[in-house]
């Protein structure tokens, strides 16, 4: 019927968790929670402004600063996303946390590329929850890579969108982190046992921007056969420029006020898995060369489920455990035996 956004946070300066804003651009953790209105809670918009003090501080999108990003609503993590690098100065390529966004749907991580100093970064973080009514609590975890130089007006601003025609339910948990070695090896990677939902897909993320480390993937309930990345990047639609990203910071000035389509970004890979039921954990084949031997790999899954599904109880005791101290002192004295 309506969509309401609501502006729930504001930090500024220093300790605002933007790239860069603590002196001398020093990478920094910043952890922040508010309440919110009940409702039901389509996403979360983060807005990162702020000027950086050279345009050579950063030469790619802002997602290149950022290492880290966990939601928390109500104790419950919600979204969990950690890059595999990040090389803010030294990269022209689409980061690893703007393509995992822009890959589970359409403008969820973007910016204004008018210049490249000023930043005004945007994104947005799929959820699907029905708060209770009343108050409910959402805390965030940002981490961020140190810049060459302190930014300036900087600050980071979190949005609620209500929407009570959202039609799904969205986790990210954990990322599975494997050392993988040369050859083939499988990989499971791990789902949370108390879930509800189906695999939509994973985000695979290498430790740095080699591209050639990862030859092929097999997804062992869906293929027969090894998928080498290039077919991957057929079937997830990376190869027809669908990759976007703000490349105002790469140094070219034909780049401003227009996204960028490119066909990879190097050391990423999502893999849509389409629905894939759980009766298991998501098992993968993966072939490394030989350069990759060593290199540690983030497997990140994303979970989907209808509007209105809950997470299941945890483990739970079924044998009551019944304590009174007056019994206590009469079984030492023993008192009740005389």
């Amino acid at each position: 019927m309506a969509i309401r956004y609501t502006l729930v946070s504001t930090q500024s300066g220093a300790a605002s968790g933007f790239p860069g804003s603590p002196a001398g651009g020093a990478a920094q953790t910043t952890n922040f929670g508010f309440n919110v209105p009940g409702g039901p809670l389509e996403s979360l918009i983060f807005r990162f402004q702020g000027t950086l003090a050279a345009a050579g501080n950063l030469t790619q999108d802002l997602g290149g600063a950022i290492s880290s990003l966990r939601c928390i609503i109500n104790g419950e993590t919600a979204f969990d996303h950690r890059s595999g690098y990040t090389t803010p100065a030294a990269a022209t390529t689409c980061s690893q946390f703007t393509y995992f966004m822009n890959s589970i749907g359409h403008n969820l991580s973007t910016g204004v590329a008018a210049s490249d100093t000023v930043m005004d970064y945007y994104v947005r973080v799929p959820l699907g929850r029905q708060l209770p009514a009343g108050i409910s609590r959402i805390e965030y975890t940002l981490g961020a890579s140190a810049l060459a130089a302190q930014a300036t007006t900087t600050s980071v601003e979190v949005w609620c969108v209500y929407n009570d025609n959202y039609t799904s339910r969205t986790l990210v948990p954990a990322a599975t982190s494997v050392t993988v070695g040369a050859g083939q090896q499988e990989v499971s990677v791990r789902m949370p046992a108390n879930e509800p939902g189906v695999i939509a897909g994973v985000m695979v993320q290498n430790q740095d921007a080699t591209d050639t480390d990862i030859t092929s993937l097999r997804v062992i309930s869906q293929s027969d056969y090894s998928v080498d990345q290039s077919m991957w990047r057929f079937l997830n639609s990376d190869l027809y420029n669908s990759i976007l990203y703000t490349a105002a910071n790469s140094g070219d000035a034909n780049e401003l006020l227009q996204m960028k389509p490119v066909q990879i970004c190097p050391g990423g890979l999502f893999i849509p898995t389409f629905g894939l039921s759980r009766a298991d954990e998501l098992r993968c084949q993966i072939t490394i060369a030989a350069g990759g031997a060593g290199n540690v790999l983030l497997f990140t899954p994303v979970l989907v489920a209808s509007a209105g599904a809950q997470a299941s109880p945890g483990q739970t005791q079924t044998q009551a455990v019944r304590t009174s101290t007056s019994k206590a002192i009469l079984d030492i004295s023993g008192a009740a035996n005389a």
